[in-house]
């Protein structure tokens, strides 16, 4: 069991969930391993060459556009327009949604909230909520790049604590990334650290059972 608390949890009347890596995955496609090989990366590294470039930081905090983080990686990589493109697109349209996760996040909402908090880009509330339909399951999107802060900054827990308008204490975070778990119990929050699909849902239900 993945989940990091020492005492048993009561009244947890909220779920805070990670989106990406949690909810939606990335697929291993041709197309992305043809990148691989042309830019020397593995399928970990080419991600985070994408998401940890300086104008993607400033992005996810809302002070950069998505433009601006696709001509820095263009520029470190010595892509031309075209390459440039074609990269920006095959990288996008990898993204799939985990249906049975959502499944039992519908579940889950019959009896206590479901909210989302994620580091993104602009763009995500209408990319996650209306492409990948995730305002039919959450009741609150928390979006790094509206707020100006990121996981795991303990700031952003009090910004979810408030707007679902609960004590860190009923609220259980998941998240696929250790450290912004332990920072959502540093501040209060119940954590599950997500490893596979069905091992979060029987951590989670675990927890749920006990409140």
């Amino acid at each position: 069991m993945q989940t990091q608390n020492t005492s048993v949890p009561t009244n947890i009347r909220a779920i805070l969930c990670d989106v990406g890596g949690v909810i939606i995955h990335r697929a291993q496609t041709p197309a992305l391993q043809q990148w691989e090989r042309r830019l020397s990366l593995t399928s970990r590294d080419l991600s985070l060459a994408v998401w940890l470039c300086k104008a993607a930081q400033q992005a996810t905090r809302g002070l950069a556009g998505v433009d601006e983080a696709w001509r820095e990686i263009q520029q470190t990589y010595a892509l031309t327009d075209t390459e440039a493109e074609a990269f920006r697109e095959d990288f996008a349209s990898v993204d799939y949604i985990d249906a049975e996760f959502v499944r039992f996040l519908h579940d889950v909402r019959k009896t206590r909230m479901i909210a989302l908090l994620s580091n993104a880009w602009p763009g995500a509330r209408e990319t996650f909520g209306d492409e990948f339909g995730l305002k039919a399951v959450s009741d609150i999107m928390i979006l790094s790049y509206e707020e100006g802060l990121a996981k795991p900054e303990q700031q952003i827990y009090a910004v979810a604590a408030e707007k679902l308008q609960l004590p860190y204490a009923s609220i259980l975070f998941i998240d696929d990334y250790p450290p912004n778990v332990a920072a959502a119990q540093t501040c209060g929050m119940h954590g599950v650290i997500f490893e596979t699909r069905e091992q979060t849902i029987t951590d989670v239900q675990i927890l749920l059972k006990n409140t």
